[in-house]
């Protein structure tokens, strides 16, 4: 197989890994108050982060899609081999979005209660 091939998924694998932790470093920006409004509540701006964390899990989730139909290749040997080098990335790199994309949601519609709560 192609080392040109293998790094180009492996630059996809960043990328969307890339994804993953900006939609976590959004919602660590909006709890300490970065660039918030001064007139805006910071649990109603955490609140808001749930949101775009939704938006980066949303490309992500695509992204890791259209890597597994990559992997899956044109034909069996060539399905075989990228498909073995990558299914555990793959499949694990989609858990965690599909886990970032539930916390995103959650924070999304109820962020300002639970950031009342633990900033007790």
């Amino acid at each position: 197989m192609s080392t040109a091939v293998e790094t180009r998924l492996r630059l996809e694998l960043y990328f969307i890994v890339s994804l993953c932790v900006a939609a976590v470093f959004v919602e660590l920006l909006a709890a300490v108050s970065v660039l918030k409004p001064a007139s805006e509540p910071t649990a109603s701006w955490f609140q808001r982060s749930g949101a775009i964390t939704s938006v980066f899990c949303i490309f992500a989730q695509l992204r890791i899609n259209n890597f597994l139909e990559s992997i899956r290749g044109s034909t069996f040997a060539e399905s075989w081999v990228l498909f073995r080098l990558f299914n555990k990335q793959q499949g694990t790199i989609s858990w965690v979005v599909t886990l970032f994309a539930i916390w995103g949601a959650i924070v999304w519609g109820y962020g300002d209660l639970m950031f009342q709560y633990f900033a007790r």
